[in-house]
């Protein structure tokens, strides 16, 4: 014999409130637990510089990365995303190259980026950067060109590199007293991203 529809409908909604409840516990790590995540809410791991060379001294802290010494340091984490920014405030002149790389070997670390074959940079001479100025970084996937350059806000036309294909990281090189400070983390930012770039995330799975 056939249910009726009122009762369908009635077993229908309790079958709806049961599986949302059995998810709800699921996301919730179960009954008085703190939430694993909250949908929308991802909690991003900081990106950091933690590959250096051997001359390179890394302080890290809540406002970046500060770099000094003499050789490149670069993170472990690619530019995945479409398009990605982060910022590199100058603390002290010297010389120095602000850009991405490709892995680099040991006696790669030791000198400087830039050579274009492993590394594309910006150079100190050409950005024209003293103390207290930010260059800011945006490396666009899909978009021509892929790698940008801004001083304090302002884009630098003669910084930019057209095609680079393949997994690169963000990536600086110091000489010369030069220290710089890295900041991944928007909360830090001097100046807001160019149109469709975000900050640099360290990829997340969660399933």
């Amino acid at each position: 014999r056939a249910p009726r529809p009122g009762r369908t409908r009635d077993f229908e909604a309790r079958s709806t409130s049961a599986m949302l409840g059995c998810c709800c516990k699921c996301f919730r790590g179960g009954s008085g637990e703190k939430p694993a995540f909250e949908l929308g809410q991802l909690d991003y791991p900081l990106v950091r510089l933690d590959r250096n060379g051997g001359d390179v001294v890394v302080e890290s802290s809540a406002t970046g990365d500060a770099v000094s010494g003499s050789g490149v340091a670069y993170t472990s984490t690619p530019i995945e995303q479409d398009a990605a920014y982060w910022e590199v405030h100058v603390e002290s002149a010297g010389r120095f190259r602000v850009g991405v790389c490709r892995n680099l070997d040991d006696e790669a670390m030791r000198h400087e980026i830039g050579d274009e074959n492993a590394s594309w940079a910006l150079r100190s001479e050409d950005a024209g950067a003293v103390e207290g100025d930010v260059i800011g970084v945006a490396f666009g996937q899909a978009e021509l060109p892929n790698l940008s350059f801004f001083l304090n806000g302002e884009l630098l036309e003669h910084g930019q590199v057209n095609r680079i294909r393949g997994e690169v990281f963000p990536a600086v090189s110091v000489a010369q007293d030069a220290k710089l400070r890295c900041v991944f983390d928007e909360a830090n930012f001097e100046h807001a991203p160019p149109r469709t770039h975000s900050a640099l995330r360290v990829t997340q799975n969660i399933i």
